[in-house]
């Protein structure tokens, strides 16, 4: 049986382990006839294999950390070197193998939101493993209104698999170019979870994005410095004056 949890004392204490996380969740899974629930759960982890090894990600495959299937998704630990491989080609690894299960007439339909973040975690192997702040993150990220509406709207046909990185990974594996994705790919949105006091910037990820997805309701812009807003409503204004002299 495990220690009871003691309030922190005066001494200091290690970090625990800094570990990249990657979540997963079925889009629509509660509202699914009940017969499918078990068969879809039991599904996730071969999809996901078959992406990572796509990828070329055997390592990550065989070596997950403390690997959870909530039912309707997934959680999992790696080493955060692997951070850029997993964003590309990984996302669209598991983008095309989402694609291929769902051409399949017979095949239930599984589309899925993507949270990757990265932090400090209790290590592999020690009681409540995988726990901390950046697994509570990993999930508000995956729960977070500017992810699901953008998946929601979509086409069901084109747009299988929608992303959300933190920005901490962003800052880390895509500003810095250590992704084979450009950083404009990518768009930046304030993460909010209904009910919950959560508000952290973060980036958006389409693999195949759909047309009507030029303008999603609910989807949070980026935030501007105010010096550029006000830039943009001059430059707006000028413009409108000048083209009514031209009419006069």
């Amino acid at each position: 049986m495990p220690e009871p949890p003691y309030l922190p004392g005066d001494s200091s204490q290690p970090l625990p382990l800094y570990q990249a996380l990657l979540g997963l969740d079925v889009r629509g899974y509660t509202a699914m006839p009940g017969v499918l629930h078990a068969p879809i759960s039991a599904y996730l982890e071969p999809i996901l294999d078959s992406a990572l090894a796509a990828a070329g990600l055997d390592d990550l495959r065989t070596a997950k950390r403390f690997l959870s299937n909530s039912g309707d998704g997934l959680a999992l630990g790696f080493a955060p070197e692997l951070l850029p491989f997993v964003i590309d080609p990984g996302l669209d690894c598991l983008r095309s193998e989402l694609a291929r299960h769902n051409a399949e007439p017979k095949h239930v339909r599984i589309r899925m939101r993507a949270s990757i973040h990265a932090g400090h975690v209790t290590a592999p192997g020690l009681p409540g493993e995988g726990n901390g702040p950046a697994r509570n993150d990993l999930h508000r990220l995956l729960d977070s209104r500017e992810v699901k509406a953008v998946l929601t709207h979509a086409s069901p046909a084109t747009t299988h698999l929608v992303a959300i990185l933190s920005d901490r990974v962003y800052e880390d594996a895509v500003r810095h170019r250590y992704t084979g994705l450009h950083p404009d790919l990518f768009k930046c949105v304030l993460a909010t979870v209904p009910g919950r006091e959560y508000g952290e910037r973060a980036w958006l990820y389409v693999p195949t994005p759909s047309g009507n997805l030029l303008a999603v309701p609910g989807c949070s812009r980026p935030h501007l410095p105010k010096w550029l807003t006000l830039l943009g409503t001059i430059n707006h204004l000028h413009s409108t004056i000048r083209r009514s002299l031209d009419r006069d």
